[in-house]
């Protein structure tokens, strides 16, 4: 394992293998701080920013609020007569957005799970990546609402509307910027002199994969539990004919 320095906030592992990670977790960054939440990407290359970022991050400040309202104000008129929840979800504007993230809408949320590990199972679960490793990212609940709360929100949308947000242990960080998560945390603590940890980075070689999602599997970590529908059913039997003795 090679352990980086905090520098601004941040701190980075390389992992040699997938049995690093239990130690990591449960002897340094769990006993650490408990208030942290995880997101697992297939790609190093990736930044923590959400899908509408993503897609209007090259527009002026004016044109990505502008473009943002009118992506919300559209799916609110294509959803009316589709959903029960209607009434409910249309008075709180963080309610459609997650009903949309759940339907593959561009959105300003970016999923993260209270669990490491389930964290770790999106991370490998595509056997599709164009890196080396996969990565796993932690983030402080508390830095967020005390030191980004101008920027970043955390947001637990009503259970009944999703309930796959109930077994992958969720919640979403609602972006009130068109800045990127980690470039976030480096302006704001590129000047301060503190020690703990905002955001950790966790890289584990993608060649792990296997023994990785074996391991999780015998916990109960899948496809088939973290999507209760007939979706997870069908990706979770497609994993299972892919790995051998799974």
């Amino acid at each position: 394992m090679i352990e980086s320095k905090n520098i601004n906030g941040i701190k980075e592992y390389t992992l040699e293998n997938w049995d690093e990670y239990h130690s990591l977790i449960v002897d340094k960054i769990r006993n650490i701080n408990k208030n942290y939440v995880f997101r697992g990407q297939r790609n190093t290359d990736w930044k923590l920013e959400p899908t509408l970022n993503r897609t209007l991050k090259f527009h002026s400040d004016n044109n990505f609020e502008k473009y943002k309202k009118l992506q919300i104000e559209n799916f609110k008129k294509s959803i009316r007569g589709r959903t029960t929840f209607y009434k409910d979800l249309i008075a709180d504007d963080r309610e459609v957005w997650a009903i949309g993230q759940h339907h593959f809408l561009n959105t300003p949320l970016l999923d993260f799970t209270e669990s490491p590990y389930v964290a770790a199972y999106f991370a490998f679960s595509d056997e599709k990546t164009e890196t080396d490793y996969r990565i796993i990212y932690g983030i402080s609940q508390k830095n967020i609402s005390e030191k980004l709360s101008d920027d970043l929100e955390l947001f637990s949308p009503i259970s009944d509307f999703n309930n796959r947000l109930i077994s992958q242990s969720g919640l979403f960080v609602n972006f009130k910027t068109k800045k990127d998560l980690e470039s976030l945390i480096v302006e704001k603590y590129k000047e301060e002199r503190d020690s703990k940890v905002k955001l950790f980075k966790i890289k584990i070689p993608t060649t792990e994969r296997e023994k990785c999602l074996k391991s999780l599997n015998r916990m109960n970590i899948n496809h088939n539990t973290l999507f209760p529908d007939l979706y997870g059913a069908a990706l979770y039997c497609n994993i299972v004919l892919r790995i051998d003795n799974y």
